[in-house]
């Protein structure tokens, strides 16, 4: 099998999901309380972070990330899929033609097309309707009991790699590529036989220099 992994945020879409999540569900003017309780909470560790009082980048991020499922759980099932549909729906501006086109013509050469984030399973599923094969995320369920931000595992480096041998054995992937934006993904690009570093930030371009990736912008 020909496997084809393309990154969420940053690359596939030119946005960072967790503040567009929130400021949508701000918009549908859902719960408020909970809104801004959460909202609040993850303000506090940015400017905490941004002042080097508490965490590095992808700390805040993957704490970020894991506040990000006590919001959408305040919602009841029908309610959280029709948002969950709302967010893709608002995404459609953001998904770069690039990769757009790029997927498709993957998917002609025989790939198995996979997206692959830190996001939640529940925030990725709609994308299947772009043509990925499946989507692997953070897990949000557990035996059907919806997880807090206190029981949820963020996959992130190295766990994205575990995240893909879990689902495939080595023995059935005959050629794995690899599209992503930053550093945090440098381990799955390292997995990966042919990396394309897209778009990268700062310090995954000069990673990819040193590795001799090919970097695409």
């Amino acid at each position: 099998m020909k496997l084809a992994i393309y990154d969420f945020d940053g690359t596939y879409v030119n946005v960072q999901t967790v503040p567009h999540l929130f400021k949508l569900f701000k918009e549908k003017k859902y719960n408020q309380k909970a809104y801004k309780k959460h909202w609040g909470t993850i303000t506090r560790w940015y400017i905490l972070h941004k002042l080097k009082l508490r965490w590095d980048k992808e700390t805040f991020r993957k704490n970020a990330m894991a506040k990000t499922i006590d919001l959408l759980h305040v919602l009841d099932d029908q309610t959280l899929n029709t948002f969950m549909q709302s967010f893709y729906d608002s995404l459609q501006s953001a998904i770069q033609p690039d990769l757009k086109n790029q997927l498709k013509k993957d998917k002609d050469a025989g790939y198995h097309c996979i997206l692959l984030s830190g996001s939640f399973d529940i925030m990725l599923k709609p994308f299947l309707k772009e043509g990925f094969d499946e989507v692997i995320g953070t897990k949000s369920k557990q035996h059907q009991k919806r997880l807090t931000s206190k029981e949820v595992d963020i996959i992130i480096n190295e766990k994205k790699v575990e995240a893909i041998q879990q689902r495939f054995s080595d023995e059935t992937l005959t050629h794995i590529k690899a599209y992503a934006d930053s550093y945090y993904d440098l381990s799955v690009l390292d997995f990966a036989d042919e990396a394309l570093c897209y778009h990268p930030d700062q310090a995954l371009e000069k990673a990819c220099i040193q590795k001799g990736y090919q970097i695409i912008k």
